[in-house]
């Protein structure tokens, strides 16, 4: 009872987190609107007496009133963009503190980010055991939006890591788990941000239309381009006539107009650039397309990375992580970020059909910013990866470290060396509300050890085998299990628990669960031991196949040294020799029945099971078997 109060002492936290937040973002909001319409208005006062003076009809003394309403303008403006980062920040606040009350209360299977595309059907155990896609393990506990920070906990879920690399990920998520103001921090940056209303000048001139900034996921287009050859950068000739020909036709074109010189020279020197400007148009605007959509993003990824660089935690591993993004010979990778997105603001010049052809003309706008992207590209491109793989690692951990906050009845396993073995107290399902939840204990002490798990329909065999798999999957990870104690040595999960034919493929669902069972006993002549989990072995064959094949398998797979888990109905299918059968324990669910109603309480039970209940299932429906 004290653990679920402490868990709902943390929804509430989360819950007034939430509330003051909103409330900040709801006091910027009318701030927001007010400037706005000031700009707005500034600018459009200032319009009239400006064609009046160019018009000759006003007064010059008009000059100063125009000169001092785009003042006025301008001052808006940079004030409306502090109040709208700050209620853009406010409300991504507001977001981050919303889920984690959803997780809190157990509402998280709304939350976005559920992992699917990283499903994949070769995998020894991630469908079986909900990893991925709704209602899945990731969806629950994912903090991370950049799309390495995804990756990193869908590989930290999915693949064999070294006990010296599992230990140095759970001490540091265990120095991140308390940390909340802190890992709230870091996922407010990479959350994408709400749409905002055009700025006052956008709205009041043409613009060309422009892709909607991607959300910090999607990142491997610009990778490609930051490791790309440059397009402008070595060619020596361009780079001069662009800052050649721009000089020379300003300076003919005074020199005519003051002097009386020819006007022949500069008229020359724009044809040129009109020339050169059509020349390069093409690659300029496939750079363009590309790097200006992360406008504003990149902003907050080097917030983001600057937020790592400033982590004062002791783990070791966050350290190496801090060191990673530093950068070599004194350059961080915040600072570089930040001149990229100042490079990136010189491209919104493109979002004007007025503004930008002439002046990219008169100016070779576009080469130059190409040029400084390109020097950008050749002095940092090659280690923005680095930078945002050892960002995606820290959003791994701060995922698996949000899984130990919201979850105070969750423990951090205890992770030996030598044989296999695991040993829980108190293990259940993590998918499951804390109230509906109920825990069992397992023991599989030494290598060749199983437990026979027998049991009618629907009394929770299943849930079981996948609460030990899941436990079995985070706590290599590094994160918290749901578990009061596990123990457990270093293992490779195998499961055959959702065996699924393929039309596709053409493959039956007996021939799928061949091919995982194959795959288990492969694995279980490997170095690391096997850990295999098998719900209603070979059920796709008759009763007298399966038999020998359900007991030969089992055998196969203890006499490697293997440990699991198997359940079934029928428990003479796993009838194994004598001296097999010492290292095989068995245990069972059963169900009762209470006013005519099958009643299941999910408590594992030692011994086998007496009886089944597929025709009390069938009659509680309707169907009148005798």
């Amino acid at each position: 009872m004290a653990k679920e109060t402490e868990r709902q002492r943390r929804a509430s936290r989360y819950t007034r987190r939430e509330q003051r937040f909103r409330a900040r973002a709801e006091a910027l909001a009318p701030r927001s609107r007010r400037l706005r319409a000031l700009s707005g208005l500034c600018f459009a006062a200032a319009v009239v007496p400006l064609l009046g003076v160019l018009l000759g009809e006003a007064p010059p003394v008009a000059l100063l009133a125009v000169l001092a309403l785009l003042v006025a303008c301008g001052v808006s403006i940079a004030r409306l963009a502090r109040v709208q980062k700050a209620e853009d920040e406010a409300w991504r606040w507001r977001r981050v503190n919303e889920r984690g009350e959803s997780r809190c209360r157990n509402t998280w299977r709304d939350l976005p980010e559920q992992g699917s595309e990283l499903v994949s059907p070769e995998h020894p155990y991630s469908s079986d055991l909900d990893l991925f896609g709704p209602g899945s393990l990731f969806q629950l506990i994912n903090v991370g939006h950049t799309q390495h920070g995804q990756r990193a906990l869908a590989r930290f879920l999915s693949e064999h890591a070294e006990l010296v690399e599992v230990r140095a990920r759970q001490e540091a998520v265990r120095g991140l788990a308390p940390e909340l103001a802190q890992r709230q921090g870091l996922e407010t940056l990479t959350l994408r941000s709400l749409p905002r209303a055009k700025a006052p000048l956008a709205s009041l001139l043409p613009s060309v239309p422009r892709p909607a900034a991607p959300p910090c996921s999607d990142e491997e287009a610009l990778l490609d381009w930051a490791q790309s050859p440059p397009r402008f950068l070595n060619r020596r000739a361009l780079r001069g006539a662009a800052w050649v020909l721009p000089l020379l036709s300003v300076l003919s074109f005074f020199a005519s107009q003051v002097l009386g010189a020819s006007s022949l020279l500069w008229k020359a020197s724009v044809l040129m650039q009109v020339l050169l400007m059509v020349h390069t148009r093409r690659d300029a605007g496939q750079v363009a397309a590309l790097v200006s959509r992360w406008q504003g993003v990149f902003a907050r990824l080097a917030s983001a990375l600057r937020w790592v660089e400033e982590l004062q935690l002791d783990a070791p591993l966050l350290q190496r992580l801090r060191q990673r993004v530093q950068g070599e010979g004194g350059q961080r990778a915040s600072v570089a970020l930040d001149r990229f997105d100042r490079i990136l603001g010189w491209f919104a010049l493109r979002d004007s059909e007025w503004g930008h052809p002439p002046l990219n003309i008169l100016l070779s706008w576009d080469i130059h910013c190409v040029v400084a992207l390109e020097r950008w590209q050749r002095e940092s491109g090659q280690r923005l990866g680095t930078w945002l793989e050892a960002l995606g690692e820290v959003e791994a951990l701060c995922s698996l470290a949000g899984a130990a906050y919201d979850n105070p009845e969750f423990s951090f396993p205890e992770l030996v060396e030598g044989p296999a073995q695991l040993s829980a107290t108190g293990l259940g399902h993590p998918l499951l509300a804390p109230e509906a939840r109920v825990t069992s204990d397992v023991s599989l002490p030494a290598p060749g050890y199983a437990l026979l798990i027998t049991g009618s329909n629907m009394s929770g065999k299943s849930t079981l085998l996948r609460a030990i798999g899941l436990a079995s999957v985070m706590a290599p990870a590094g994160g918290p299990v749901c578990a009061a104690r596990l123990r457990l040595s270093p293992l490779s999960v195998h499961t055959s628990l959702r065996v699924t034919d393929s039309l596709s493929e053409g493959v039956s669902r007996f021939y799928a669960e061949l091919r995982r069972l194959r795959a288990m006993l492969v694995a279980s002549r490997e170095a690391t031991p096997v850990l295999f989990l098998i719900d209603e072995v070979l059920s796709g064959t008759n009763s007298v196949e399966r038999g020998i094949g359900a007991r030969w398998v089992l055998a196969e797979l203890l006499r490697a040294g293997a440990i699991g888990a198997t359940s079934t109905h029928d428990s003479a299918l796993c009838q194994l020799p004598p001296a097999l059968m010492e290292r095989v324990e068995q245990a069972h669910f059963r169900e009762s029945v209470e006013d005519g109603r099958l009643v299941f309480d999910y408590r594992l039970r030692p011994g086998p099971v007496s009886g089944g209940n597929a025709l009390r299932l069938m009659r509680s429906l309707g169907l009148a078997i005798p």
